[in-house]
């Protein structure tokens, strides 16, 4: 089965093309030069940037997979989207798009272009969460077909990004050696997620209080290496251990009264230390809370995703955290996979299309608080 992924949940603009849970092309447009001016992404600038880049980027997604594409010489740009996309639409089986959660009017760019391709190309559409999304992207393969995951079930993931921080349950009903996931409420279960910022979210801020700029998370790592992290004293948010909900709106609140009267002066000259102390306390956080949630579930697998995982500091310490426990830990094997792209949509359209969960192009619309499973 040939998978057309579409991502635009947010502020990259995303494509890629699967043979079944292989990818074969994938191309993700940042869109962080725009935003990054302003602290943070910009709906408004979000929605015309992929309204302008969505056609050219599906269009090289599809020309990547192929060796070969007719009508190249055409020399009108759009045109010559139009005859790629055209001819690379040929081959395809399924359009797979993220309904969400997300920003809406983002989302809806995404949609609206996969329901009219659907519509146009008469190929089948299914509508895929976003965070499902990052959940497989652990099971996404390169074309050779590796790696070669087996999740043994029930497991337990992490995801952490800008948009969302949760611990879900997977297929908490049965366990096999199979994958067999479905969006329904016997697979999913949220047993702990953020009750205000997200994890990236909190980053990006602390990032803005000291001057960073956007996007706050590589920044803030790349400061962080060799620092002090206990440079000045930060709360532990819902430190109940009954609690397996995540807050960080007041690790935030609290950093920037820390610093608030400080000269500029010894702000740059502690740089180091100060992003060094607020990432390990959003990293404690996660880790804690996930520690909690499998001792009480008692998984047999452990994973984690999204845009924060990106950082090789909280990967190392999920890995130290796992090992403790005796469980096999699965995280995104290339960078890329961790934050938004359109290889984990497609795979999660390849397991939705196997099921025939198909999604009519008349009334498909985005949900951008679409849920995930059932709240625990």
């Amino acid at each position: 089965m040939k998978i057309l992924g579409i991502e635009t949940s947010c502020d990259d603009t995303c494509a890629a093309v699967l043979i079944d849970d292989k990818v074969i092309s994938n191309v993700i447009s940042s869109q962080t030069d725009l935003h990054k001016d302003w602290g943070g992404v910009v709906p408004d600038i979000a929605k015309r940037a992929h309204a302008a880049r969505i056609k050219s980027v599906i269009a090289t997604a599809l020309m990547r997979a192929k060796s070969k594409i007719q009508n190249s010489k055409i020399k009108n740009k759009e045109e010559r989207i139009e005859k790629i996309i055209e001819h690379g639409m040929k081959e395809i089986d399924v359009i797979a798009v993220t309904k969400g959660p997300g920003l809406a009017i983002a989302l809806s760019v995404g949609v609206n272009t996969a329901k009219e391709m659907a519509k146009k190309y008469n190929k089948k559409l299914v509508a895929v969460n976003h965070i499902e999304g990052h959940i497989l992207s652990n099971l996404v393969k390169n074309s050779s077909g590796l790696p070669e995951v087996k999740i043994v079930f029930p497991a337990l993931c992490l995801t952490a990004s800008g948009g969302h921080t949760k611990i879900i349950l997977i297929n908490q009903n049965y366990q096999n050696s199979k994958l067999k996931i479905q969006n329904s409420k016997n697979e999913y279960l949220v047993v702990g997620e953020t009750l205000d910022d997200a994890a990236g979210e909190a980053l990006d801020k602390a990032a803005k209080l000291l001057g960073l700029g956007y996007p706050g998370g590589p920044v803030i790592e790349r400061l962080a290496k060799g620092a002090k992290t206990d440079f000045i004293p930060l709360p532990k948010p819902l430190a109940d251990k009954k609690i397996l909900d995540y807050s960080f709106s007041g690790l935030k609140t609290s950093f920037y009264y820390k610093i608030k009267d400080w000269p500029k002066e010894e702000v740059n000259k502690n740089l180091g230390n100060l992003a060094a102390t607020f990432q390990e306390s959003v990293f404690e956080t996660l880790l804690r809370k996930f520690d909690l949630a499998i001792d009480r579930f008692q998984p047999k697998t452990l994973m984690a995703s999204g845009g924060v995982l990106a950082n090789m500091d909280l990967r190392k310490k999920l890995r130290r955290l796992a090992k403790k426990k005796g469980l096999m830990i699965y995280m995104p094997v290339k960078k890329w996979l961790n934050t938004d792209n359109a290889a984990m949509i497609g795979r999660v359209g390849w397991e939705m299309a196997k099921r025939e969960e198909w999604a009519d192009p008349e009334t498909l619309d985005r949900d951008p608080r679409m849920e995930l499973g059932i709240r625990n």
